[in-house]
């Protein structure tokens, strides 16, 4: 299997000797594609799909086509449970292998919705369809769909995260997908979050089939899970900031995401050197994830090294662009969080304000693709700003800010 490589690129090649330095270093971890076709493990996927009455509609249509497009690509090895909920739950097909795809799609095109939304108890029910047939040798995933709030049975998003993260600790992740601009897109993106998983925003159910799409072809080229990055200051240089506000382990390292062929995850870390006076190490960087069907934790190490000069002749070292444009993207995701907090106090011109600050750091950066989508992104936000749709507008900016801060690409 071909194994992940990190890069560390520093914004200069070297830190003031006379005294403390501010350095940002960008951090990238790449997975080559596959060289060859290489069996995937099997999966055991546990579908949960909210059937409420607001799903009636396109929703549910799309919701069922996606699901059906699912159960077509897996294998005779994999095992798929589906679960609907509304404010009941029912395990329309309980876990089993998936060597009669026709029979489980006929089962998926016979939901019909209900009532109100008890999102926590359908993911229960569903995940336990999951850990029954829990197998290190598989890919164990709930993937819950809603476009609704859960508003019966336990609905505190702290507590439903902790559960679900207490299921991911067990081997068994959970990605969610929230539809239209109606579900809590906090509770999905910490349920993502807290279960090692994926958190998709789809504005139009047409949608949906792609991102299942997106879902099954991230499983089907992983390389390692429960992916963590363990930073470390050497010789008094202290880790001030890592701009992607990673979730942390218990041991306080960064969780990161799943890595899979052709993928890669970028990270900004903030250090703050004391003065040297010599080549000197100042961080080691660890990564570390478990392979799939492999018994032992993989981890590497890579350390940085840089020289230094007085610091009236740092500006003599250029910037790198790639760490410049990196940065001011992380700022910008953090930006629209801000400005999400101030919607919710009900202060738009601060939320206007935090929005217009990013982009005008964005503009004046050297022109690339990744700006110019920043740039349209951030005018986007503030369009949705303008016509009042603030349940749109918050949602596209938690998406964004979530994948930005994943270090994925938008």
């Amino acid at each position: 299997m071909a194994q992940p490589t990190m890069t560390l690129i520093p914004l200069r090649s070297v830190v003031a000797s006379d005294q403390e330095t501010t350095l940002d270093l960008l951090i990238k971890i790449e997975v080559p594609e596959a060289e060859t076709e290489t069996p995937r493990p099997p999966l055991n996927l546990g579908l949960v799909m909210d059937r409420s009455g607001s799903m009636s509609g396109d929703k549910l249509r799309f919701a069922k086509d996606a699901a059906a497009y699912l159960v077509g690509q897996l294998t005779r090895t994999d095992r798929v449970s589906v679960t609907i909920f509304d404010d009941d739950v029912e395990v329309v097909l309980p876990s089993m292998l998936a060597d009669n795809p026709t029979g489980i799609q006929k089962v998926i095109a016979a939901i019909r919705t209900g009532g109100s939304t008890d999102l926590y108890e359908g993911w229960r029910q569903g995940s336990e369809q999951v850990k029954q047939f829990h197998d290190s040798n598989r890919l164990n995933r709930v993937i819950l769909l809603s476009d609704g709030q859960a508003n019966v049975g336990e609905t505190n998003p702290d507590t439903i995260a902790s559960k679900v993260h207490r299921l991911m600790e067990k081997g068994i992740s959970t990605s969610t997908m929230g539809v239209g601009d109606d579900y809590n897109e906090d509770l999905l993106e910490a349920m993502a979050r807290s279960g090692d998983g994926n958190y998709y925003y789809i504005q139009s159910p047409d949608e949906l089939p792609s991102i299942f799409r997106v879902e099954l072809q991230g499983l089907s080229a992983l390389v390692g899970q429960r992916v963590s990055l363990g930073i470390r200051g050497l010789n008094g240089v202290l880790v001030a900031d890592v701009l992607n506000d990673f979730d942390r382990t218990s041991t306080g390292n960064f969780k990161l995401p799943n890595l899979i062929h052709g993928g890669k995850v970028s990270l900004v870390v903030r250090l703050k050197v004391p003065p040297v006076t010599d080549v000197t190490e100042l961080c080691s960087i660890r990564l570390a994830y478990d392979e799939p069907q492999a018994t032992e934790r993989h981890s590497e190490i890579t350390k940085l090294e840089l020289g230094s000069v007085p610091f009236g002749q740092l500006d003599e070292f250029p910037r790198n662009e790639e760490v410049e444009r990196a940065t001011a993207l992380l700022m910008a995701a953090r930006a629209r969080k801000e400005a999400v907090r101030h919607l919710d106090h009900g202060n738009f011109a601060a939320a206007r304000s935090t929005l217009n600050a990013a982009r005008d750091v964005m503009a004046c950066l050297p022109m690339s693709f990744e700006v110019h989508e920043e740039m349209s992104m951030l005018t986007d936000l503030e369009q949705d700003l303008d016509a009042g749709d603030v349940d749109r507008l918050r949602k596209k900016a938690t998406f964004q800010s979530y994948q930005r801060r994943r270090g994925m690409d938008q």
